[in-house]
């Protein structure tokens, strides 16, 4: 996403804004102060209309947000970009009516924002004698208090509606792929929301060539890298779900004793090290608890600092069911059990190995003996 500017925090999420959300503004500064000919007043009215617009993306995203977090999900930031915003969530494991309520829940808030507005409009209507509701719409060339209004409401219904369209990534084609994932799975359902996605994104870059409209296409590049990174993901997790924990874990010879001086369990340097008794994991020595007692280590045995809530998990399970719990935990680390004994470490970088791996276009047997063979693991 690159660097971005942070706006503010709301819950513990940061909404920030894209370098990118600059074009916004000059888009503003052109339409409403040269194009429209209003000159400092337009360009000064098409500000609050992008505040409030944004305004309106923010609510959008953070409902979704907010959703999620009810949920148990590990929501990241929201970002603002020139053609609206995108919350960062960490989709781990969702029933599709879990992943249906969240989609929902920003086209929800708008057209609740929306339908709030409405009596006000109509009350801009009957004030100004309006002989129709379509009239309302030349208010839309003015620049004042009844214009914002009304570009505030028109803005809630587009995100609502174009937010609905079925095709991924927006929040219909979300709600179409947990449909069809009842039916054919996440993958192919995937699949075809990421097509329909497609064909959405070429129809909007041919109307923007044929309209001239610069906005349409940056629409089209959006969805389309969207779309394909999701599709990527997918088909990552799904591969994760076939590999063995087993195959990756780092071995570190059977951990360190409670008992043990903390200097010894620290001579490889510092690090995510697990705590055995007889081959059981008892806890963990976690480098960020480490680190701030490297003075005193001599002092101290690995009992006095190691955390005893420590969740194991088994050669056999999926590096994907792993993956979820380190998010779950927010831990950097799980040890990894056969049949009760501890046989090695799961981090965070052996992570990063598996998706260069997975990534790497090789069959899942190459990709097995190249990723051993690399660990020097081969033959233990």
């Amino acid at each position: 996403m690159g660097k971005s500017l942070r706006l503010t925090r709301i819950r513990n999420i940061d909404v920030k804004a894209h370098p990118t959300f600059l074009l916004a503004l000059l888009w503003v500064i052109y339409y409403w102060g040269y194009a429209a000919g209003h000159g400092v007043q337009g360009v000064l009215f098409g500000v609050f209309i992008l505040i409030a617009a944004f305004v309106s993306v923010v609510g959008h995203e953070l409902a979704h947000c907010f959703v999620a977090l009810r949920l148990g999900l590990k929501v990241h930031d929201i970002t603002l970009l020139p053609i609206g915003g995108v919350a960062r969530i960490e989709y781990v494991s969702l029933t599709p009516r879990q992943e249906i309520a969240i989609a929902l829940a920003g086209p929800f808030l708008n057209l609740m924002v929306a339908g709030l507005l409405s009596p006000v409009i109509i009350g801009i209507l009957v004030v100004r004698d309006f002989g129709d509701a379509l009239s309302a719409f030349l208010v839309l060339q003015e620049t004042g208090f009844s214009a914002l209004i009304v570009h505030l409401w028109l803005v809630n219904v587009l995100l609502a509606l174009f937010n609905l369209l079925p095709a991924f990534p927006m929040d219909g084609g979300r709600v179409m792929r947990a449909g069809f994932s009842m039916i054919w799975g996440r993958l192919q359902a995937t699949k075809v929301a990421v097509l329909l996605g497609q064909g959405l994104a070429i129809s909007l870059l041919l109307g923007g060539i044929l309209l001239r409209d610069v906005s349409l296409p940056m629409v089209a590049a959006f969805i389309l890298i969207a779309a394909y990174v999701e599709a990527r993901m997918v088909h990552l997790e799904n591969a994760m779900r076939t590999l063995p924990v087993g195959q990756f874990v780092l071995w570190d010879l059977g951990g360190v004793q409670p008992d043990s001086p903390l200097n010894y369990a620290l001579r490889g340097g510092v690090r995510d090290v697990a705590v055995t008794v007889n081959g059981t994991v008892v806890g963990m020595l976690w480098q960020e608890a480490v680190h701030p007692l490297l003075n005193s280590a001599s002092k101290l045995r690995v009992r006095d600092v190691m955390d005893t809530d420590v969740l194991t998990m088994d050669v056999d399970d999926s590096v994907y069911d792993v993956h979820r719990q380190m998010l779950t935990t927010g831990r950097p680390a799980i040890p990894i059990t056969e049949n009760g004994i501890y046989r090695g470490i799961f981090t965070t970088d052996r992570l990063i190995h598996v998706y260069r791996y997975l990534q790497s276009g090789k069959s899942p047997r190459e990709r097995y003996r190249g990723f051993v063979e690399a660990l020097g693991l081969a033959g233990r």
